[in-house]
């Protein structure tokens, strides 16, 4: 179940989220902490494509386009306001993105002086066939939307018409009406994105969601944490439970996975007189967080940490110059053991005090038998076989050897300093330059804010930086360098941080989309290649680009090609409709008629009409 080793026990993001054979995506609500664009638009290319999330179409813009026009207006995903990577290599279709995206900015806790966080990291998803029949998937995981390489932890189950335990459902509905208070008014698109969130928690609340498991049977509970009166209080849980003489406080075994600590936390399970007979405690954690504890806050503990070499990673072939990409324990994992009853909690919680008491999480309860799953089993999994064998990932570790990794305080106040950006009241207004035809000029402002000459704004895909201050002005901007997405550059001293932030805009031009389809359909070849690629063939694709370049016009001589489109145009309305919709998409975005020819245009108008098909 747990074994790093093990093609059956690992899997992937794509593998999670995939539509079932036959289904599409119909809608979709995510969460995630941190964001990484790139990663976003793999997830599309999976939901819209049912493409690996590594798959080629990563490099083809053609596919890329297609994926984020078939589901940009099906998937609703939130983050951690100031969490957001920014790209690599952006494009002119990341401003599709925006219509996904939420961030959320969760108010200063005033115990802590500081602000909790928004760390879910979940997937409710709808899926439907070609008769109309919906399938649900809830997904739970440790891993945030972003290329990391560490170790995480996934859990995903389906609906299930077999079982009736809707009751375990209302966790999911709950998590889901949190959401719909997170998209504000000033949010893209905001009433479409709680309409879609609301539609899909009133098709669930029906549903009933299936373990299917020999190993836990149907023994599993949804455990939101932080989303208010409905919210799942995990400091009252049996595993924090320390109450001397409560029962509910010993144990037989524990096991604690958590690459982030809070000493209060680990010092409360290492109680002596938690312990029943023969008790075990493992603690597995990254070298970074010893530092945080005493050896008596772990002195009932076994501790082990992921070996050098693992962490070290190894060198990417694809790319001899590539740097190692280091990984680590990112999965959050809690085993409880007393008597024969066994508790295991996954997956977003980390052992701190935040995590448990302040943050907004999403944490899973599985319950089992010793007979299936014990501390032992699980240790035996992960360090795949005895604790001594050389193919054991892990090391066993004392707070002794500890690696600091201290941020510099002025990365932390620069971390704050975008942290308190993200709350404050913006707006951005787009107007045409007068002065420089074909051009925009945006109006920021950040109401009430001080100038800050450590901080720089600039518009995405624009290398134009201004210094922070309550009122800023672009201008001589491009129609694809207007989007809701802007980059934050921190500085400080040798640090420097780069983070996107969304402001609300308004003024957008009302061909910015089509400007954008138009950058990637940008000549006769490209939208050649869309239609083949629409259409899935590779007999049209050679018989359209034969055509297309060898004669001028579109079709001089049509009479063997347009028949033939024809042909697969109506296949492909029988077996998969939504194809056909992405065509008109096209023609309706592009309007050059170098690009796509009237004759094309009434060929698909006479589809349409005689198919009934709506446009």
């Amino acid at each position: 179940m747990f074994r790093p080793d093990s093609n059956r026990d690992r899997t992937d993001y794509s593998g999670i989220l995939m539509p079932p054979d036959g289904y599409r995506l119909d809608r979709a609500v995510g969460t995630t902490y941190s964001l990484d664009m790139e990663a976003l638009t793999a997830v599309a290319i999976c939901l819209g494509l049912s493409e690996e999330t590594d798959s080629k179409l990563m490099q083809n813009p053609i596919g890329m386009l297609n994926a984020l026009q078939k589901v940009s207006d099906k998937i609703v995903l939130f983050c951690e306001a100031g969490q957001i990577k920014v790209p690599t290599k952006p494009t002119a279709l990341s401003i599709l993105l925006e219509k996904m995206v939420v961030e959320v900015a969760l108010p200063k806790d005033k115990q802590l002086g500081r602000y909790p966080s928004f760390h879910p990291k979940t997937w409710v998803l709808a899926y439907v066939n070609a008769d109309g029949d919906k399938k649900y998937r809830f997904v739970v995981m440790s891993r945030n939307l972003t290329f990391d390489r560490s170790w995480d932890i996934s859990f995903a189950m389906d609906s299930s018409k077999n079982v009736r335990q809707k009751k375990k459902t209302e966790a999911i509905c709950d998590f889901l009406d949190y959401l719909v208070t997170n998209v504000h008014n000033t949010s893209n698109n905001a009433g479409k994105k709680r309409n879609l969130i609301r539609g899909l928690c009133a098709d669930i609340k029906d549903v009933s969601f299936s373990l299917d498991s020999k190993i836990f049977g149907e023994n599993f509970e949804v455990l939101p944490l932080g989303i208010g009166k409905n919210a799942y209080r995990m400091q009252e849980d049996i595993l924090f439970c320390k109450e001397r003489g409560n029962a509910n406080s010993t144990f037989n075994e524990l096991v604690v996975m958590s690459p982030f600590l809070s000493e209060s936390v680990i010092a409360d399970f290492n109680l002596t007189d938690r312990a029943l007979s023969d008790c075990k405690r493992t603690l597995v954690t990254r070298r970074s967080e010893l530092g945080k504890l005493k050896a008596s806050d772990v002195d009932n503990f076994t501790i082990y940490a992921l070996k050098d070499e693992i962490i070290d990673g190894e060198e990417e072939i694809s790319d001899e110059l590539a740097d190692k990409k280091k990984q680590d324990i990112h999965a959050k994992i809690y085993l409880r053991r007393k008597y024969s009853d066994v508790d295991l909690y996954l997956v977003s919680m980390n052992a701190s005090y935040s995590a448990i008491n302040k943050n907004v999480e999403m944490m899973l309860w599985l319950g089992t038998k010793n007979m299936y799953l014990n501390g032992d089993k699980f240790l035996d999994d992960i360090f795949c076989g005895p604790a001594g064998d050389v193919k054991n990932p892990f090391e066993e570790v004392t707070v002794a050897d500890a690696v600091l990794e201290t941020e510099s305080d002025n990365r932390n106040r620069l971390e704050q300093k975008i942290k308190e950006l993200c709350r404050v009241k913006r707006q951005a207004v787009i107007q045409e330059d007068n002065e420089n035809a074909g051009k925009y000029k945006i109006d920021v402002e950040f109401s009430g804010i001080e100038s800050d000459s450590r901080v720089t704004v600039s518009p995405f895909n624009s290398k134009q930086e201004q210094t922070l201050s309550e009122h800023i002005e672009f201008s001589e901007l491009e129609i694809l360098q207007l989007s809701e997405f802007y980059e934050i550059t921190a500085r400080s001293g040798d640090d420097t941080i780069r983070r996107i932030i969304m402001i609300p805009t308004s003024g957008f031009p009302d061909d910015r989309e089509s400007a954008a389809v138009n950058s990637v359909v940008k000549d006769r070849a490209s939208f050649v290649e869309y239609i083949a690629f629409v259409l899935g063939d590779d007999y049209v694709a050679s018989m359209l680009e034969g055509k297309q370049m060898g004669e001028s016009g579109f079709f001089v001589n049509s009479s063997d090609a347009m028949p033939a489109l024809y042909e697969k145009m109506l296949k492909t309305s029988v077996e998969e409709p939504e194809r056909i919709k992405d065509i008109g998409y096209v023609l309706k975005m592009v309007t050059d008629k170098d690009i796509i020819p009237d004759e094309f245009r009434e060929l698909y108008e006479t589809f349409c009409n005689t198919l009934k098909i709506r446009r």
